[in-house]
């Protein structure tokens, strides 16, 4: 008797069950289908696109013929050329959501950033659009947020902001907005990944909510929805190489929204906690040299002079690996959680110094001004290089293909040969101020450390460059 083939007894229990199985999922797809055209309906009357003015000037020279009046020809002939300023119009479109009854609505800066004239068009229940008037009550650039208020003396419909902190990879998504310029489209995915932090054409996001939820130009602003049809996110970037959606889409947290909103309503930009310091993953190398029981958390490289940091006696070469009783993962964690705390609350925060664990409790202060240079980290001063008198030349140690210079300074990296395991990672022009864990103030120091050092096994060099102190690694 022949044994019956498996591959006709799958296909047979597979038809067998299909009906069954086909009607279940069949149920569960309508089910879902109608749970999703619900939110859309129920939304969509709060979601609004929003279309701004900007004027800009333009100066033109030319030769005065081409102006074409008879005061230009016979200027042309004994006249320079003239200069005009002509004004023009540009226009951009973006999305926003209304959070309150009276007409207040959350966008992102970069949205209506300098406009000079914004409308916002309304979709009602009924399907017709309405276009008003909106004016900026509140920016804030370094969130990426405004608030746009709508002027028109009635209630509106609004979403509420959801708990993002509870949104969990791999939930439902739903984006709406107005991607180049059309109608309110709706597109569906899940939360992809949570609490990213990144930088985006040169501005630093933090605590983002990532989704494969199709997002396009002219998304930004628009709310990303939970199931509950609450706003967990503000739809915000895109990842892709031919700037329409591949499926990697940012939207800043909700919870990021709440903490500034009181401030945005007041027209003012809500303050960002700081530290005070400067700080770097910490690996293999960096581990062994600080004798740290875990690679987990950051190392601090510098700490700015007079900052909360330096207040707390946190210093240079403490390893950070717990903020208020979590883990740290990354220097990004570590900035994005510190921004988020409110300036003037005390915090705990869990070192490693020469190996030993302790906390010292930090309290958070208000961020300065990118250009304030009191944020800056303190670093040896560097003297112009025409202060070095000219017999220094032949002071110089080569070490594994890198040459070390003596100046009145200190010690300073000359060159380093393409060939060599520090090219790369060091640079001419550092200053060195240590090798393992030996100190370099002078050329001697530095030989002393290199006899004592194997490149196989790996070093780190505390250097100083272009007045930020940092660490390196280098294993050859």
């Amino acid at each position: 008797m022949s044994r019956p083939d498996p591959v006709n007894i799958a296909l047979t229990l597979l038809l067998c069950a299909l009906p069954i199985s086909s009607s279940a999922q069949a149920s569960t797809a309508r089910a879902l289908q109608d749970e999703f055209a619900g939110i859309a309906q129920a939304a969509k009357p709060a979601v609004v696109n929003i279309s701004t003015i900007h004027e800009e000037e333009l100066q033109v020279v030319s030769p005065n013929y081409l102006f074409g009046s008879p005061e230009d020809i016979f200027e042309q002939l004994y006249g320079a050329p003239r200069a005009r300023t002509y004004k023009y119009r540009t226009g951009g479109v973006g999305s926003g959501f209304i959070m309150d009854p009276a007409g207040h609505v959350i966008t992102n800066d970069h949205v209506v950033r300098d406009a000079t004239e914004i409308k916002v068009t309304l979709t009602r229940a009924s399907g017709r659009e309405e276009t008003l008037p909106g004016k900026v009550i509140g920016r804030d650039p370094n969130l990426d947020l405004a608030v746009v208020r709508i002027q028109a003396g009635r209630g509106f419909p609004f979403l509420k902001l959801a708990d993002s902190d509870k949104v969990r990879v791999g939930e439902w998504a739903m984006a709406i907005g107005s991607p180049f310029a059309l109608e309110q489209t709706v597109t569906v995915g899940v939360v992809s990944a949570v609490r990213q932090s990144l930088s985006i054409e040169g501005r630093p996001y933090r605590n983002l909510i990532q989704t494969d939820a199709a997002i396009n130009q002219g998304n930004s602003g628009g709310p990303l929805l939970s199931l509950d049809g609450e706003v967990i996110g503000v739809n915000t970037a895109i990842f892709s190489p031919s700037g329409a959606s591949a499926g990697v889409g940012f939207a800043i947290a909700a919870n990021e929204i709440k903490l500034a909103l009181e401030y945005l309503l007041a027209g003012r930009q809500s303050p960002v906690g700081w530290l005070g310091v400067e700080a770097a993953p910490i690996d293999e190398l960096i581990r062994r040299r600080f004798r740290l029981p875990t690679a987990e958390g950051v190392i601090v490289g510098a700490v700015v002079p007079g900052g909360p940091a330096q207040k707390a006696d946190l210093r240079r070469g403490d390893a950070i690996f717990e903020l208020d009783g979590r883990p740290v993962e990354s220097p990004q964690d570590l900035v994005a959680r510190i921004t988020r705390l409110k300036p003037g609350s005390e915090v705990p925060i869990g070192i490693y110094r020469k190996g030993a664990p302790m906390t010292i409790k930090v309290r958070i202060g208000e961020r300065p001004a990118p250009a304030d240079p009191a944020r800056r980290p303190q670093a040896p001063p560097e003297a112009p290089e025409e202060e070095a008198p000219q017999d220094q030349g032949a002071a110089v140690l080569s070490w594994e293909g890198a040459v070390f210079e003596r100046t009145p300074q200190g010690v300073r990296v000359a060159s380093v040969e393409p060939s060599s395991p520090m090219h790369g990672i060091l640079k001419p022009g550092d200053w060195v101020r240590g090798l393992d864990s030996r100190e370099v103030a002078t050329l001697e120091d530095l030989k002393a450390a290199a006899a004592g050092a194997d490149l196989r096994r790996g070093v780190v060099f505390d250097v100083v460059r272009r007045g930020r102190a940092m660490y390196l690694s280098v294993k050859s």
